[in-house]
């Protein structure tokens, strides 16, 4: 074969074999392990201010779909150094298997990858497709890459696919200017099976999330619930979430939020680990998180609706 040809050969077929060599690698393992196919993405979500989330997505035929999003997810384009792989928190998603994010901005475009750690061993990984041309990726939404096949030399952990009530495992403690924690909770009066989590209520039509701590008990509650709800129903660009936490006398709650506040989403952290996590230290409380899910500003007590939007006036 003449050299040119077999060059242009070898430049076509490098990222193939880098690919094929890191599943090669992935699949290999002790004769009696038990191997486990998991098929890999990443999803994205652009906000308007230039920065952009990243999540790692799984898939498991037998088992189903989960989105992980570790710690140290956020990028903000413009300040990416060019040409330099950055990368997130790494999650375990398997006994000595790791996994993390990795980006970097060439010019107009940003190109994602893969890190996996597999018994101590790491390598890179990245499909061909999986770039972003940064100007013309659409905003609010998400997006979600090409899948690519993973082989492990043993089962993913089960507990990815959990939903337990209450905050996401690994999730850190509420602090400003950075994203809110996690969480999935149950509605108000309803199966305890079905849990809405925080991420899921995350739209382009949203500007902006209140999360309203209550109890029907407490002082001044249903005036507070009374003019979120109205606040909600004039203005459908926010999003009021309503969160029973350490409710007394079965099914209270439900039925004060039926009077107060029948149009808002209500769930109920039963235990108060929502509460705990995110400092809660009186009832009412409401948190201001803006469309990336940032945690901006907290208003401890009844407020007026003088206040509130004046919190809302300070964030934007």
């Amino acid at each position: 074969m003449p050299r040119s040809i077999l060059a242009r050969a070898l430049a076509v077929s490098a990222p193939i074999l880098a690919v094929a060599a890191l599943l090669l690698f992935a699949g290999s393992s002790r004769a009696d392990a038990q191997d486990a196919s998991l098929s890999v993405s990443l999803a994205t979500w652009k906000s308007a201010d230039g920065t952009i989330e990243l999540c790692i997505g799984l898939r498991d035929a037998a088992v189903g779909e989960t989105r992980q999003c570790p710690d140290r997810r956020l990028l903000t384009f413009a300040r990416a150094p060019e040409f330099r792989w950055l990368r997130s928190r790494s999650i375990d998603v398997a006994p000595e298997v790791e996994l993390w994010i990795r980006a970097r901005r060439v010019g107009q475009r940003l190109d994602l990858g893969l890190g996996v750690s597999i018994e101590g061993v790491r390598r890179g990984l990245r499909a061909r497709s999986w770039s972003l041309d940064w100007p013309a990726t659409p905003v609010d939404q998400w997006r979600e890459t090409s899948e690519i096949s993973l082989q492990l030399p043993v089962a993913p952990y089960p507990d990815l696919w959990d939903t337990p009530a209450g905050i996401v495992p690994g999730a850190k403690r509420l602090q400003m200017d950075t994203v809110a924690p996690e969480f999935r909770l149950p509605r108000l009066g309803a199966d305890d099976d079905v849990l809405v989590s925080l991420s899921s209520t995350r739209s382009a039509d949203v500007r902006l999330t209140l999360i309203v701590f209550w109890a029907s008990w407490a002082p001044l509650v249903g005036e507070t619930l009374t003019v979120l709800s109205n606040l909600a129903e004039r203005q459908g660009d926010i999003l009021v979430i309503g969160v029973n936490v350490y409710e007394v006398g079965e099914g209270a709650g439900q039925k004060f939020a039926q009077r107060f506040a029948a149009g808002l989403l209500h769930l109920s952290d039963v235990d108060g680990s929502v509460a705990q996590h995110y400092r809660v230290d009186g009832l009412p409380e409401l948190f201001l998180l803006d469309s990336r899910g940032i945690y901006r500003g907290i208003i401890r007590g009844a407020a007026p609706l003088a206040e509130i939007l004046a919190a809302i006036r300070a964030i934007e």
